[in-house]
């Protein structure tokens, strides 16, 4: 296994007016700075695969893949959605980038509803079957590419709490959909890796470790706030500091011998390479490396 970071430490892109806007190439040096050597892609770095090329070499930063949101629960946007997706995955895999992280596409009411969302007013069941349908045909089409699709529970979508995490999974084919295990947005949307891993731990095949401070939840939850209000006050903390439970989730992954990326994200942080290498540091004592 290997640990990475991603650019999403320094550029959020869920909250691009709050924090400035960091030039990508001192994003990457930041990232050497805080002692990595991989990154998933994010808007902020290069397009152009040749660019993107040189700026990672240069620092001998690997690429592991990208995050991409996808609307398909509504079935008339699938081929727009597929297309998308394919072309990202295309433009990765030119420099290396094996795992693509699809999350639901989510829309404005649910991102005001993160860490409280009312599932009454969650998916139809038509939608669900829009949704595992459209990830079904995406990771076939990704098979030619030798990529890999891994579906990534994500607080402001329609696939935030334990539950719609669990019905994601089971509606979809073992064969073809991973799952992206989040750790902290799990624990932002409710629930707790560690509830949820004895049913589908065979399915991860990538993890973002992140963690959540307990008193800046109860703080969105009275206060009804966004996302992007959370994570302007820091919902993610350092690894270790808040109540995801990182250590036992790290423990129960090696028990089954998870050997994929761990990839650290904190979305925000007063001091974000000082706090990503702290990570890096608290990671790599939980597993040894």
């Amino acid at each position: 296994m290997r640990i990475a970071t991603a650019i999403v430490n320094w550029n959020s892109p869920d909250i691009p007016d709050v924090f400035p806007w960091m030039p990508y190439g001192e994003a990457l040096d930041r990232m050497v700075e805080a002692g990595y050597d991989a990154t998933e892609w994010g808007p902020s770095m290069p397009t152009d695969p040749d660019e993107l090329r040189e700026a990672l070499g240069s620092r001998g930063l690997d690429l592991v893949g990208a995050f991409v949101g996808l609307g398909f629960r509504d079935r008339d946007r699938w081929d727009a959605e597929l297309e998308r997706a394919l072309g990202i995955a295309d433009f990765l895999t030119k420099n290396g980038g094996r795992v693509l992280i699809a999350a639901e596409a989510g829309d404005d009411r649910r991102r005001g509803e993160a860490g409280h969302v009312d599932e009454s007013r969650g998916l139809t069941d038509a939608q669900w079957r829009n949704l595992a349908g459209g990830l079904q045909e995406l990771a076939r089409r990704l098979r030619p590419l030798g990529m890999t699709l891994a579906f990534h529970n994500h607080v402001g979508t329609y696939v935030e709490t334990p539950a719609e995490t669990a019905r994601l999974l089971d509606e979809t084919d073992p064969d073809l959909v991973g799952w992206c295990l989040d750790i902290g947005h799990l624990a932002f949307g409710g629930g707790n890796a560690i509830d949820l891993l004895p049913g589908y731990a065979d399915r991860v095949r990538h993890v973002h470790a992140k963690d959540v401070d307990p008193d800046v939840l109860a703080q969105a939850r009275a206060g009804g706030w966004s996302f992007g209000q959370a994570l302007a006050h820091y919902i993610f903390p350092p690894l270790g500091r808040g109540m995801a439970r990182i250590p036992e989730v790290v423990e129960a992954l090696q028990r089954v011998g998870y050997d994929g990326w761990y990839v650290i994200e904190q979305d925000t942080a007063p001091d974000p390479t000082a706090t990503a290498r702290a990570n890096r540091v608290y990671l790599e004592g939980l597993l040894g490396a």
